[in-house]
């Protein structure tokens, strides 16, 4: 009754808990209030978990090489809900640049979408977490809320369900943003995206495996550098 038809009953009358069967059924009613509460929670639009002025700030870097990056374990987290189209990952080598990183929502010509998926990088890399630290991808585990968000700054909170880490070819592309130099290494294949602008002020997705030289990628740039993921007003350098 609790959750019919994914809304449930406003309320449940129970007679008073005065035997054992009475409490474990006051127990599983109190479960269910706190678990319609979460979902409340979760559904609710204004809600931190999907929120704009408060998410990282995006903007461009240009591609200065795209270079082959050897085999590496790649990472691909794999969600509890399904991406939209347009949303993805902030990956890099770097903390201070991270680059959008497509959800796997589009159909390709061999295989078909994930629209779970975001396929994220070598182990290496850091992905930004929903609390605004960053997480190396090899430490990322089922339960993790990691930030997902869109060119356009709406960003949300989704919770990471399982971490597949296989060998996979990669690529490396070099870029720079408001004056400092980052990389990003990314699994060699089409199904791997990047968002990237257009000829106009439009964002496009494309194929990591089509990006060149001079191509305008959305990137996240911050001067903090981290330390165990919490930025820090220090002096760090990665290269």
């Amino acid at each position: 009754l609790a959750f019919a038809l994914e809304l449930g009953a406003d309320a449940l009358v129970l007679a008073p808990p005065d035997d054992a069967d009475g409490e474990a059924l006051w127990e599983a009613a109190a479960i269910a209030r706190a678990q319609r509460a979460e979902r409340a929670e979760a559904a609710a639009p204004a809600d931190a978990r999907e929120r704009a002025d408060d998410a990282p700030a995006l903007t461009t870097g240009v591609v200065t090489a795209v270079e082959p990056g050897g085999v590496g374990d790649r990472v691909a987290l794999d969600f509890t809900s399904l991406l939209r189209m347009g949303e993805g990952g902030l990956v890099g080598s770097s903390a201070k640049l991270l680059a959008l990183v497509h959800g796997e929502t589009i159909e390709g010509t061999l295989v078909p979408a994930r629209p779970f998926r975001v396929n994220a990088g070598p182990v290496h890399s850091y992905i930004l977490l929903a609390d605004g630290r960053t997480k190396y991808l090899e430490e990322v585990r089922p339960g993790d809320e990691v930030l997902v968000q869109d060119a356009d700054g709406r960003a949300r909170a989704l919770t990471v369900g399982r971490c597949k880490i296989e060998p996979r070819p990669l690529l490396c592309l070099s870029f720079e943003a408001d004056g400092a130099a980052g990389q990003v290494f990314l699994q060699q294949a089409e199904t791997v995206r990047v968002v990237v602008r257009g000829g106009g002020d439009d964002f496009e997705v494309r194929s990591v495996t089509d990006v060149r030289v001079g191509d305008r990628l959305r990137v996240r740039r911050t001067v903090k550098g981290t330390h165990v993921g919490r930025e820090i007003s220090a002096r760090v350098e990665e290269r």
